[in-house]
């Protein structure tokens, strides 16, 4: 080939760049690995790489068997096309023929008198291997429905390719040594070689963008699998969600601060369907005890104001790093001294709080210590008595007190306001609530208030009072 220096530092510098644009392309994105592109695109720039040194470094040396590399390309593209081996059986062995021929070859047959120079069988080799290439692109078109137009492409170019060659071996043949037209022969030869020159440049560009194709198509379907696993992994899961629903057993599963995260449907019905979306466990039970490892007994409040009691089952779950956990609930008989301990002896009420239980005739069943802190030493026995008139002891105001009593005979809850005889003020708030066999007991609250801090609790009292 005789092809100038500029003519080839334009491609090497092309095919540099287009190699460049294709790494920058994905720098950090997973992408397959496909090293016949690569051998491909690196084996077209040896026989100009090695043309322009030559000429560069005036050495004097027949670079003929240099087109060993690109046979080398197009089987490599067809590779590349095919994803194996190309052509199963003769491609292959034709392209080790056709390599191994055009390096031995090259040298060998001028010296024994056969006529046929190295320029000619490289031109034949390379016709028959890039016509190869182009059968093995067409032949897996069909195959490529993502990058089906650049494998055409490619078939169109090795044809192109192919044609080239035999035109260049036509030259070579009908050309005498002796003849006028050795100048016209030789300047349509040198446009033939740069014609070859810029085919291989498209062929550099076609089979990069084939790799584009592949790895859009790769990610396709690695996306296509993810969704098809995570489709299938939210089937399972809701199958494993409406499993967990549909449990014979009243089961809870909340989050490592008391977030309630699913509750099974005998569970809903247990509490009374309650909306459990963004509550805590602490909404729902009125009060909750430890009895023992995992183990606490609660009271729950129905709708209809009954008291149910309920020992909870606690067992740890660890998920993705993260704590939660498998709530049992199963019913446990009604017994008053379980209710008294719930909401009386397990309370710690601070000094300006008293807490207690009334039975259904206003008795005191029950006071948590702040009541007897509040009575001593009025009241020798804070813990007998009727409730009504232990807070006759506090406050003589009496209208009040009947207002607070009439409150909650009538209705489910009574809130009242007393002024204590020692100065300052006691908020009291009454809540009905029933036993499983329908009686009535009552739950005491009250807050001490002194005069700095009347104001916050005298408000609702106030719109009460102005209601009334």
């Amino acid at each position: 080939m005789n092809l100038s220096s500029d003519l080839l530092l334009f491609f090497l510098l092309s095919s540099v760049a287009l190699l460049a644009l294709d790494v920058a392309r994905y720098p950090v994105a997973p992408r397959p690995r496909d090293f016949a592109v690569w051998v491909a695109a690196l084996a077209m720039l040896v026989h100009p790489l090695a043309l322009l040194l030559a000429e560069h470094f005036s050495v004097a040396v027949d670079l003929t068997p240099a087109l060993a590399f690109d046979l080398i390309a197009a089987s490599a593209i067809a590779s590349a096309v095919a994803g194996r081996a190309p052509g199963g059986k003769w491609f292959l062995p034709l392209l080790i023929l056709s390599v191994v021929s055009l390096v031995a070859g090259v040298q060998l047959l001028p010296t024994r008198g056969t006529g046929i120079t190295g320029s000619l069988m490289a031109t034949l080799l390379l016709c028959v291997t890039m016509a190869g290439a182009a059968a093995e692109c067409t032949r897996h078109a069909r195959v490529h429905p993502h990058s089906q137009r650049v494998v055409m492409l490619l078939a169109l170019l090795c044809g192109t390719g192919a044609l080239l060659q035999i035109l260049m071996l036509l030259l070579a043949l009908g050309l005498q040594p002796d003849t006028n037209e050795l100048g016209d022969a030789r300047t349509i030869s040198n446009a033939v070689d740069s014609g070859w020159l810029l085919l291989k440049l498209l062929l550099i560009s076609a089979v990069l963008a084939l790799r584009s194709a592949k790895h859009s198509a790769w990610l396709d379907r690695v996306g296509r699998q993810l969704v098809d696993t995570a489709n299938a992994s939210t089937n399972d899961l809701l199958v494993v969600s409406q499993a967990f629903y549909q449990l014979p057993a009243a089961m809870l599963v909340t989050a490592d601060d008391g977030r309630i995260l699913f509750a099974s449907a005998q569970a809903r019905r247990q509490l009374s369907y309650p909306d459990t979306t963004d509550r805590l466990l602490e909404d729902l039970f009125i009060a909750v005890q430890p009895i023992g490892q995992q183990q606490v007994r609660a009271l729950f409040e129905r709708p209809d104001r009954q008291a149910e009691l309920v020992l909870i089952r606690m067992i740890g779950v660890e998920c993705g790093g993260q704590s939660y956990h498998l709530l049992q609930l199963d019913k446990l008989p009604f017994d008053f001294d379980i209710l008294r301990s719930l909401l009386v002896d397990t309370r710690n009420d601070a000094p300006h709080e008293a807490s207690g239980l009334l039975d259904h005739h206003f008795a005191i069943a029950a006071m948590a210590d702040g009541w007897f802190r509040l009575l001593d030493p009025i009241d020798r026995y804070a813990g007998a008595g009727v409730f009504w008139d232990k807070l006759r002891l506090l406050s003589d105001n009496d209208s009040e007190i009947s207002h607070l009593e009439n409150g909650i005979a009538t209705a489910n809850e009574a809130h009242g306001w007393l002024l204590l005889r020692r100065g300052g003020g006691l908020s009291v708030s009454l809540r009905k609530m029933k036993t499983p066999d329908y009686k009535l007991f009552y739950r005491v609250q009250m807050t001490l208030v002194d005069d700095a801090t009347r104001t916050g609790h005298d408000g609702p009292y106030a719109g009460t009072r102005e209601a009334r």
